[in-house]
């Protein structure tokens, strides 16, 4: 009688260890997330560089939601976005620069990535200048090239020169962009000429 006790015991023991080892995936290497998930390297920005990593990001891998989250939202709690374009945007696109919203940001950027092919590089390097830290902002200097390949065959691809981001924080203590200059330094179009070409 002892044995036939034992024998459920024994069937539950065998039928874990093929459990175990039958392959089911549970230990084995997850799916990738699909690319086109807004999350995709986004950060919460609980601190002023992340904000910075994360439009890096958001430009490498064409991602207009992430993109846009960088920028500040009055809805959110956040300050009325600015931005401040180069002279010789302002000379070329005026109007469509003149009181530029974050909507605006994020239509030009999705205006932009729809003109791209998928596979084409973008990429935004930058090259840190100086910073000054207030009670409620950061104000970053960077260098910057702008590199974005597009499908329109008389504008270049490239953009370069100065800018200068202030990152605030918001009531839930996120950190976004409230206002963005932009100084052109050489014979490169600065990136302010890329939102005045694909604004609309």
């Amino acid at each position: 009688m002892a044995s036939i006790s034992l024998l459920p015991r024994r069937w539950r023991a065998i039928g874990v260890f093929l459990f175990l080892t039958a392959g089911c995936g549970l230990f084995g290497p997850r799916d990738p997330e699909p690319p086109n998930q807004s999350s995709l390297n986004f950060l919460p920005p609980t601190e002023p560089s992340l904000v910075i990593a994360n439009l890096q990001n958001a430009v490498d891998q064409k991602n207009v939601q992430n993109y846009a989250s960088c920028f500040a939202d009055p809805l959110a709690g956040g300050r009325v976005y600015v931005f401040i374009p180069s002279p010789e945007a302002s000379a070329q696109y005026g109007p469509a620069l003149s009181g530029w919203t974050a909507a605006q940001e994020q239509s030009y950027f999705q205006n932009l990535v729809a003109r791209s092919p998928s596979t084409a590089f973008a990429s935004l390097l930058l090259t840190n200048k100086d910073s000054l830290v207030t009670s409620d902002s950061v104000v970053y200097g960077y260098h910057y090239v702008f590199t974005f390949v597009h499908n329109d065959p008389g504008f270049p691809k490239i953009a370069q020169g100065n800018l200068q981001f202030t990152i605030s924080n918001d009531k839930k203590n996120f950190w976004s962009i409230s206002r963005w200059v932009d100084f052109k330094t050489g014979n490169d179009i600065t990136w302010s000429v890329f939102k005045g070409k694909f604004s609309n």
